[in-house]
């Protein structure tokens, strides 16, 4: 049996303190290891998540801002807006497309919807029709692209239209399904049938005075990431055409050469309307040369809201701030769109020729001469008075009260001009969705 002494019992306790603080020690570095480890790991991780963050956030609102540039270039026409790029045939072309690149290096594989059937033009001033791959955005600070091209029975499909699901009212009598390289009709906004209160979306084998829908398509990328958001927008398209004249509350006919006709001049309604539509309240005092489908005055489906309809097409307008006397206002290459609001009292024409939109919220006299061709709409009354000459519409007329004074007033019912103008107004969304 071995026995310490006291010296040797201390030595003994010495090296046993040592041992245990070099484990303690040991473990303590190694625990600080791992908790620094982790700490480093979780850092790592959020600054990842927060760069990723970042640039999401950055990519998004590239896409955002390629979506409102294309959007401000589909508005007015090759003449009012110089850096137009909407179709601009006369008559819309089914495989019309168009980019905005706002860098270089764009590929036809960088879209994958890319489809070689379809214009694919790069417009920039002074070449709308371009094909060749080249910046032609308005700014350079963010990167994106975006692609438009006229919504078809395809791209509807391709979303989840069909007969018990539909995503528009189809109008053209076929039912089978279209492909990439036979895309069907194009897809209209508007009013589908002569009596529709309500525009939505639709197709037609006939002649409409409605544009098609138009799908923007929106890339943003900031350092290798990206974002893509998608929406369909439409020019707006006015209150629907009942008649060449609108009247909600009551007509007075007390001239004694005053023509209404109902028979399209452009030829969009082929069998022609009715000389007047009035509202279920409406009424109609005297009489007059009327023409139509009938030529007697008709119900309408509803009573419209003059005060919206204004409101709705006003945005971009020019305000009509006096009264308008001897002057010209738009024309048929560049229809405008004026807006007043007479504070007190009625709004004056005399003199005065158009051709586009005329919008006043308020009460409206008209002294011959007057020419205008497109649309007008007043909220309150408009009053046909004297003057030298005629007083001529050939578009179509909507007021809360019309009375027509003067011996000689004339309105046709022509829906090109009409048409012509709705195509230049800014164009609105109507839906809108996130696809990455």
């Amino acid at each position: 049996m071995k026995i310490y002494g006291r010296r040797g019992r201390q030595k003994a306790e010495s090296e046993n303190s040592q041992g245990s603080a070099l484990i303690a020690a040991l473990i303590l570095v190694a625990v600080s290891g791992i908790m620094g480890a982790t700490i480093l790991f979780a850092t790592s991780t959020e600054l990842q998540i927060s760069g990723n963050y970042r640039r999401a956030i950055q990519t998004f609102y590239a896409a955002e801002a390629g979506l409102a540039e294309t959007q401000g270039r589909l508005n007015g026409s090759s003449a009012s807006n110089p850096v137009f790029l909407g179709d601009q045939a006369s008559l819309y072309q089914p495989n019309w497309s168009a980019y905005v690149f706002s860098h270089a290096g764009w590929k036809p594989v960088d879209d994958q919807t890319y489809n070689p059937l379809l214009t694919n033009y790069v417009p920039f001033l002074g070449n709308a029709t371009n094909t060749l791959s080249r910046p032609n955005s308005v700014q350079s600070d963010l990167a994106y692209w975006t692609k438009v091209h006229h919504k078809t029975e395809y791209d509807a499909e391709q979303a989840g239209h069909r007969q018990a699901t539909p995503h528009y009212s189809d109008g053209d009598g076929m039912t089978s399904l279209n492909s990439a390289s036979n895309q069907g009709q194009l897809i209209r906004f508007g009013y589908p049938l002569a009596t529709s209160v309500k525009p939505e979306q639709f197709t037609t084998t006939l002649s409409t005075l409605y544009p098609p829908v138009e799908v923007i398509t929106s890339h943003g990328q900031v350092e290798g990431a990206d974002s893509i958001i998608q929406a369909d927008v439409t020019h707006p398209v006015g209150p629907p055409i009942w008649a060449p004249i609108y009247v909600g509350n009551q007509l007075v006919l007390s001239g004694s050469k005053i023509t209404i006709q109902g028979m399209d001049a452009c030829g969009l309604f082929p069998s022609g309307l009715p000389s007047i539509s009035l509202a279920s309240s409406g009424s109609q005092i005297g009489t007059a040369s009327l023409s139509g489908n009938p030529a007697t005055s008709q119900v309408s489906p509803i009573l419209l809201n003059l005060h919206e309809q204004v409101t709705d097409l006003k945005k971009g307008a020019t305000p009509v701030l006096t009264d308008l006397i001897n002057v010209t206002l738009g024309s048929a290459t560049s229809p405008t769109v004026h807006y007043a609001e007479p504070s007190s009292g009625a709004l004056h024409l005399s003199q005065v020729s158009g051709y586009g939109i005329l919008l006043v919220k308020g009460n409206v006299q008209i002294a011959a001469p007057f020419q205008w061709q497109g649309l007008v709409i007043v909220s309150g009354q408009v009053i046909f008075t004297g003057g030298l000459g005629s007083s001529i519409l050939n578009g179509v007329l909507y007021a809360d009260q019309v009375q027509m004074l003067h011996d000689d007033v004339s309105i046709t019912l022509d829906t090109c001009p009409i048409a012509a103008t709705l195509r230049t107004l800014p164009v609105k969304i109507l839906n809108w969705r996130q696809l990455l």
